[in-house]
């Protein structure tokens, strides 16, 4: 079993995976402190009950994904522990009113696929496993990423992430 508990890296892991050139230790907020602060202030539990676990089988393709409503849209997001905030592609930023059109793309950072401009926005609303998780910063990625990523700050939400059996579980 292998258990993602809080606090996770503090380190925009984000950045170092992707080679980001411009994200600071300032640019993502503390995980542990906020996933604190955010549990007691902006929690609110949707009928899922709190330590009921959300139980995600293990894809195909050996990733998990999780289907979260971020601003009242269904998104489909590719767990990622080693992203320290979410990543939306361009489109499902559009899709959740993030208007990518008027984001400046002032940052950058270095995919698979190449060079892609990226830029900060904040989500009203995330709902995931039974959380109502409410101003969540997000990155978006113009171009050169396939999936939305669910990253740290959203895991952080959580008592506890595990995987075991093929199964990752969020408490």
């Amino acid at each position: 079993m292998i258990d993602i508990t809080p606090p996770l890296m503090l380190l925009p892991a984000f950045a170092l995976l992707l080679g980001c050139t411009d994200v600071t230790p300032d640019d993502v907020a503390p995980v542990r402190a906020n996933a604190v602060i955010a549990a007691s202030a902006q929690s609110v539990e949707t009928g899922i009950a709190a330590n009921a676990p959300h139980a995600v089988d293990r894809e195909r393709d050996g990733l998990f994904y999780v289907n979260a409503t971020i601003n009242g849209q269904r998104l489909r997001m590719l767990v990622d522990t080693g992203a320290s905030v979410m990543v939306l592609t361009a489109a499902d930023a559009r899709l959740v009113g993030a208007a990518p059109e008027t984001i400046n793309y002032d940052r950058s950072v270095e995919t698979v696929g190449g060079s892609a401009a990226m830029a900060w926005t904040t989500l009203s609303r995330v709902e995931l496993a039974g959380r109502d998780i409410r101003n969540v910063r997000a990155a978006v990625v113009r171009e050169g990423l396939g999936v939305s990523l669910l990253g740290q700050n959203m895991l952080a939400q959580f008592h506890s992430v595990t995987i075991s059996a093929g199964q990752l579980s969020l408490r």
